[in-house]
């Protein structure tokens, strides 16, 4: 087959991610690339920044699309927002060959899907079925900036038993945590100081960003989501973010007793995790021998999880290695795109 160039899109609540790969006869360059966005902010085209990543990554002559962003404020309900993404593509790259990812891991064009609902939030099942291409048995766990996804596969074959969002959590196979945007409050009913469990402030004053920046999991580059507060991306002002969680500041607390709360945030977040990989594990491998693919984001909890459970986790990066540097939903749509066109022309 000639020379193919795929540009695959993962459209998100919060951020735009895409990746080009030219392939003939094998992949001789991959390229991704990934902005904030809140689609949320009905002030926001999302068509600008689309096209800004396109001409960043340069042209091609097919697109594969998923998506997570139909369930955004922007949307009325799920099927209005999966049509507006689906629309957003077709009249504005009429020359693209476009195909959509459902939550079979199916890529289909507009006129052979058959229930839009399919197609909502389905770019974990297109990761699961790129990466078992490689490997027969796993879990994917796959930690992004806003939610985690768990999915086992067997013999190659995805055996998750929930499809849509909302089954999906019900079975432990998504978790809305993620490493930046997720609310701290989420994570914990009581948070210590001087000697007492004390309620935290239902409110949005810090985020998951803010913790993992202190934990030294992430550093400011990575922390590319605005604070909470809008002020700096760093290690002060997040201690200051923290401390307002108990109507804190730093004049009034230390930043030891800050950072106590800092760690005690984070068991938890590490215990909720560890929760949903052995109820995921209770089913498919009580034994633990499965092993587990992680990206990028959950690669850095690998340490404090095999704390509590010889569990084996490996890097993706390391594992596949055009993965390296590139983006594991995106680069899988476009790896499974070729791979159609490749068997059907």
């Amino acid at each position: 087959m000639e020379k193919l160039t795929v540009t695959a899109w993962d459209i998100g609540g919060a951020n735009i991610k895409a990746s080009r790969i030219e392939y003939e006869k094998n992949i001789s360059n991959i390229k991704s690339s990934s902005h904030f966005f809140p689609i949320w902010d009905q002030s926001k085209d999302p068509l600008l920044i689309i096209k800004d990543i396109s001409e960043e990554l340069g042209s091609s002559d097919y697109f594969a699309v998923t998506m997570t962003a139909e369930l955004a404020d922007r949307f009325n309900n799920k099927a209005e927002g999966v049509n507006y993404i689906i629309e957003l593509f077709e009249k504005n790259f009429k020359e693209k060959n476009i195909f959509y990812c459902d939550y079979y891991g199916n890529l289909k064009q507009k006129f052979e899907i058959k229930a839009i609902k399919t197609l909502a939030a389905a770019n974990w099942a297109v990761s699961a079925k790129f990466l078992a291409e490689f490997f027969a048995d796993f879990i994917l766990f796959d930690l992004g900036s806003t939610s985690t996804d768990l999915i086992p596969v067997k013999n190659s074959k995805l055996i998750n038993r929930g499809k849509t969002d909302n089954e999906r959590l019900f079975w432990g196979e998504l978790i809305y945590l993620g490493y930046l945007r997720s609310n701290l409050s989420f994570l914990v009913d009581q948070l210590p100081y001087q000697g007492k469990m004390i309620t935290p402030i239902n409110e949005y004053f810090a985020s998951t960003a803010d913790i993992h920046l202190l934990k030294g999991i992430i550093d400011q580059s990575e922390y590319n989501i605005p604070t909470a507060d809008a002020k700096a991306k760093n290690r002060k002002a997040a201690l200051s973010r923290v401390a307002r969680l108990l109507s804190l500041d730093l004049n009034i607390a230390s930043e030891a007793e800050i950072e106590l709360i800092v760690n005690y945030i984070y068991q938890k977040e590490i215990d909720l995790l560890y929760e949903k990989i052995v109820q995921l594990y209770s089913r498919v491998d009580p034994s633990f021998e499965t092993i587990i693919l992680a990206n990028k984001g959950a690669f850095k909890f690998a340490d404090d999880l095999k704390k509590k459970e010889d569990l084996k986790i490996l890097n993706l990066e390391n594992e596949i290695e055009f993965l390296e540097n590139n983006i594991l939903t995106t680069t899988a749509a476009a790896y499974l795109l070729i791979k159609k066109l490749e068997e059907e022309y």
